[in-house]
Order: structure tokens, then sequence, then C-alpha cells
């Protein structure tokens, strides 16, 4: 019997802890609002690979992989207006064998408030990074810059899908596409700092 008392008495206490008066709220003005302090948010982490091997774990693959006769669709291709041959094929500028990891294993998102005027304030979404996480640059960059020509208006005929290797180079380069200019990067940036994100009703402030 004592039992059932004791357990009615902690449902009793527990209601009476939770239970608040509607009568003693108030509305909060924005001077009050800008007092209010708290803690949200989460802390996230970014791998993002272009035609390499996807990381695992806490290593960084450097292993490209669109290989297998597949190069001529991991290129970059820019074909600019009137830059052409005598009978109309379009010259491309051709970024081959693009490939690369970014990757960051923390950053933060937080809520904040910015102020946009004079006792004006608005709700903000805030990007922290930290110098102790710095952005990881693994295996970023492409083998080799080309101009290449069509040779037809088919789509296999696009100069941007040519996979011509000379054959008459005996050292440097030799088996390579062709092209000049390549350019690889293994780097770690390191940033602090924050970025803030809020909407803006194009009114003539400092902000907007």
């Amino acid at each position: 019997m004592k039992i059932h008392r004791l357990g009615l008495m902690g449902v009793l206490l527990i209601s009476s802890m939770v239970y608040a008066d509607p009568s003693g709220l108030k509305a909060l003005s924005n001077q009050e609002l800008s007092q209010v302090q708290g803690q949200g948010g989460a802390d996230l982490s970014l791998s993002l690979s272009l035609n390499q091997a996807v990381p695992t774990g806490s290593g960084l693959s450097n292993t490209y992989a669109c290989a297998n006769g597949a190069n001529q669709y991991c290129r970059l291709a820019l074909a600019f207006n009137n830059r052409q041959d005598q009978n109309g094929n379009l010259y491309w500028l051709v970024f081959k064998k693009i490939q690369g990891t970014l990757a960051i294993d923390k950053f933060q998102l937080d809520g904040t408030t910015v102020t946009v005027n004079t006792n004006q304030y608005r709700s903000a979404l805030k990007l922290t990074f930290l110098d102790e996480y710095p952005i990881q640059i693994r295996n970023l960059g492409f083998e080799a810059l080309s101009i290449e020509t069509d040779t037809g208006t088919a789509d296999s005929q696009k100069g941007y899908l040519s996979t011509f290797v000379p054959s008459t180079y005996t050292g440097f380069d030799q088996g390579l596409e062709r092209g000049f200019v390549g350019v690889n990067i293994n780097a770690n940036l390191a940033l602090s700092g924050s970025v803030k994100v809020f909407s803006c009703n194009g009114s003539a402030t400092s902000r907007c």
C-alpha cells in the first residue's frame, strides 16, 4: 500500500513541476530577444570526390576511377562562339582527366542573428570553419589541356571525345593523350572564421 502512495505522490510532484501558468507569459521586444542566449546547431563533415575512388575511413584515396577506356567522359570541354575551322567544325578547349577530392572533417552549422539597421535584427545561418580542421585537397586537377577540333556533325565526331595518343614521342609524356599544361594539387587549406547567410527585403540599408 505504501508503494502505491509513493507512486501517486511522485506523479503529483512531477505534474506540479511541469505545469506553467500561461498568465505569466509576455511578449519580448527585439532588444530583449537579441539578449537571449542559447545553444543549437550541428557539426558536419564533407567529402566530395570527382572521378576518383570515394575516400574510406580517415584516408583520402588518390586512385583515378575513370579508367577502362572511359577517359573521354572524364573531362571538361568549352567551345567559344565563332571559333571554328574553314569547314565549320568547332574548336574545343578540353581539360582531360579531371579529378580530385575535397574533404573537411568538421565545420559547424548554427543559427544566429545579424543587425541590419538600428534595433532591427534578422535570423541568419552561420557556417564556422576551424583552424584545426583544414580543407583537404587531394589530387585535384587535370592531366592535360588540349585544343581539339570536330571531325563531323555526329556526336561521335566531337573533338572533345578525341583520345588521340601521339606515337612519335620517345621520352617525356610517351603514351599519354595529346595536350599540355597539366595541374595536380595536394594541399591543406586552413580557414578560420564564419559566414552568415540571411534574407534581405531589398530596402536601402547598409546590409542590403
